[in-house]
């Protein structure tokens, strides 16, 4: 089993306070996700995605590539733990995206193949999000929900990213797709592949 070290390398403490641009976050974000980054911001040091999110590791890490900066992402899933548990997810993802032409072409695609969208603007209403995942019925993880400023910079803090940076993110569309159903699909990875543009992930 790997050491885990309760801090962040210095190699990545510098990569990450070099950003300044929305695009920056969104490539070291990308190189987190395959590996080559051993630590987030927001995330425990020295951790990376959830076992259950490897398989969309190449998609997410592509979609950071093309200007959707991930915050959380799932595959949608339906079964009972070892325990007897029954956790019901939809395949989810939500993060950033700064780009208004690529955050058009995302909401259409979503609206277009029947998922559910959240788009939030900085200023707007509080929204309590989307329910993405159930244990036993229960609503366990929301997406989408508005995160307040002392919440955001929590996730970007002021130790790994500069002044420039958090506001590239601050500014921000804060943007949620869903799938309907509590249960696996590939619909949501088409439409990723769809309105990024990107070379098919989903083998249809």
């Amino acid at each position: 089993m790997p050491i885990r070290l309760p801090w962040t390398n210095r190699a990545d403490r510098r990569r990450w306070r070099a950003t300044t641009t929305f695009s920056e976050l969104a490539e070291l974000t990308a190189r987190w996700l395959e590996g080559d980054i051993r630590t987030h911001p927001g995330v425990k040091p020295n951790y990376g995605p959830d076992d259950e999110a490897q398989p969309l590791i190449p998609l997410m890490a592509a979609a950071n590539r093309a200007g959707f900066l991930t915050d959380s992402f799932q595959p949608g899933h339906d079964a009972a733990d070892y325990n007897g548990n029954l956790w019901e997810q939809r395949a989810a993802v939500t993060g950033f995206v700064a780009d208004a032409e690529l955050l058009t072409r995302l909401a259409e695609s979503a609206e277009k193949a029947g998922l559910l969208l959240l788009v939030q603007f900085p200023g707007d209403y509080q929204q309590r999000g989307l329910v993405v995942t159930r244990v036993n019925g229960m609503d366990y993880t929301r997406y989408g929900r508005t995160w307040t400023p002392f919440e955001l910079r929590g996730a970007w803090p002021s130790h790994l990213i500069s002044q420039a940076a958090f506001e590239t993110v601050a500014r921000a569309a804060q943007l949620t797709i869903a799938a309907r159903a509590f249960e696996p699909s590939t619909t949501l990875s088409g439409v990723l592949d769809e309105a990024l543009r990107l070379p098919s992930t989903t083998g249809s």
